[in-house]
C-alpha cells in the first residue's frame, strides 16, 4: 500500500510538472514544478520526500504568480495601458525577494490595492470626455444667432454651463484628493492613448477641446 501511495504521489508530481512543458508563458512555472517533481521522484518514501521538499511548494507558488504577472504586464503594454500595468510591474520587481506564500500574497494585495487608487486617480480625467456634449451645447449658446430678446437667454444659459462644468471639476478632485492630496485634473492627459481610444474624434479637434475646456476651469 506504502508503495502505491508514493507512486501515485510520483505520478501526480510529474503531471504537474507536464501542464507546463513547452508552454514560453509558463517557463519559470515549469522550471519550478520539476524541481518539486525531481524531489519527489528520487526519493523512496513519502518520509524521505518531507525532508527533501523545504520550500519548493512555497517557490512553485511564487513562479505561478511571476508567469502570470508577466502576461499580465505584456496584456497591458499591447493596450497602452500605463497606468494599469504599474501592479505588475511593481510586482516582478519584488517578487524574488518572497519565499513564503501568505508574505507573497500580502505583498500583492497591496500592490494590487495601490494600483486600483491609481485607476480610479487617473480615470478620474475621463470626465472631459463625460462633459464633451456639455462643451458642444456651450458652443450652441455663445454662438447661436438669435434676435436680440433671446441673446440674454442664450448667455445665461452659456454661464450655466460653465458652472456645472466647474463645479464637476471641483467635485472630481475633492473626491480623489481623500486619497491623493495633492491631486489636480490635468486636462490635456486624455491626449494619453488609453483615454484618446473613447473619443472618435481627431487629435486637433480634442485639443481645442482640451484648450477650452482648460479656459472654463481657469487652469
Amino acid at each position: 500500500m506504502d508503495n502505491q501511495l508514493l507512486n501515485e504521489y510520483k505520478s501526480y508530481y510529474a503531471t504537474r510538472v507536464e501542464r507546463y512543458a513547452n508552454n514560453e508563458n509558463y517557463k519559470h512555472s515549469y522550471e519550478a514544478e520539476k524541481k518539486l517533481s525531481e524531489a519527489m521522484q528520487s526519493s523512496n518514501s513519502l518520509e524521505e520526500f518531507k525532508t527533501k521538499l523545504g520550500n519548493l511548494n512555497e517557490l512553485c507558488a511564487n513562479a505561478l504568480v511571476k508567469d502570470e504577472t508577466l502576461i499580465e504586464k505584456a496584456f497591458y503594454e499591447k493596450h497602452k495601458e500605463e497606468i494599469r500595468k504599474l501592479a505588475a510591474e511593481r510586482i516582478l520587481e519584488k517578487i524574488d525577494n518572497y519565499d513564503n506564500a501568505v508574505d507573497l500574497g500580502i505583498m500583492i494585495n497591496e500592490e494590487t490595492n495601490k494600483n486600483s487608487m491609481e485607476i480610479i486617480s487617473d480615470e478620474a480625467h475621463n470626465i472631459l470626455v463625460f462633459d464633451w456634449f456639455l462643451l458642444d451645447e456651450l458652443e450652441i449658446y455663445e454662438n447661436a444667432e438669435v434676435p436680440s430678446e433671446y441673446k440674454s437667454k442664450m448667455k445665461k444659459n452659456a454661464q450655466n454651463i460653465k458652472e456645472i462644468i466647474i463645479q464637476s471639476v471641483e467635485d472630481t478632485e475633492e473626491k480623489i484628493q481623500a486619497w491623493e492630496p495633492n491631486w489636480r485634473l490635468k486636462p490635456e492627459t486624455i491626449l494619453e492613448y488609453r483615454h484618446k481610444r473613447l473619443l472618435p474624434y481627431e487629435d486637433r479637434h480634442i485639443e481645442e477641446q482640451i484648450a477650452r475646456y482648460k479656459s472654463i476651469i481657469n487652469r
